[in-house]
């Protein structure tokens, strides 16, 4: 399951993607190098977002999308026929631009994602891991009992980060999770 590419871990290559009639996004090529930061750029409107939730099939819930292409990680077709989305997720992660804490504590917001994949290994240990990474740590660790949607939009924000971390995905895909954040965090 070697990528035909050395470094590559993401090959995309889109050449329509449709949203019912709509050509979202033509002749688009994005090779991911391992352990490279890859950025998007464009105007509003471009397909950027289009693009991204592509590589983890995020597009499969939206009514209409349809592509002419592939999407291969590490050598394997994202959309191959017995390949499951829920899986792909599970080593593709993503945090959107709007926070989107589900309806629990802040502590099973993070775990989630562990829970869901059968962590075998410190679950604390893992949450607060994640939790420091995404800058909330100092801020929430005596009210991990408390709703993550009790959170500002900030925290909200950094929580979705630190729960896309907590599961250590191979890859995780940003579409502009920083933008309502403030400066300090």
């Amino acid at each position: 399951m070697g990528s035909p590419t050395a470094g590559v871990v993401i090959d995309c290559r889109l050449d329509k993607i449709f949203y019912g009639d709509f050509l979202a996004v033509r002749d688009s090529h994005v090779p991911i190098q391992k352990g490279q930061i890859t950025g998007f750029i464009g105007p509003s409107g471009c397909g950027k977002s289009t693009v991204l939730r592509s590589l983890n099939r995020m597009n499969d819930l939206v009514r209409g999308f349809r592509f002419d292409g592939h999407v291969h990680f590490h050598g394997q077709d994202v959309y191959g026929a017995n390949v499951d989305p829920v899986v792909v997720r599970r080593y593709i992660g993503m945090v959107f631009q709007q926070p989107n804490p589900f309806a629990m504590s802040i502590y099973d917001n993070v775990a989630f994602g562990l829970k869901l994949n059968r962590f075998k290994g410190d679950m604390d240990e893992r949450v607060e891991k994640a939790l420091r990474k995404a800058a909330i740590w100092d801020e929430v660790k005596d009210k991990l009992k408390n709703s993550g949607l009790s959170l500002s939009g900030g925290q909200q924000q950094r929580l979705c980060i630190a729960r896309a971390i907590a599961t250590e995905p191979s890859v995780v895909l940003m579409d502009e999770p920083c933008s309502a954040l403030d400066p300090i965090a």
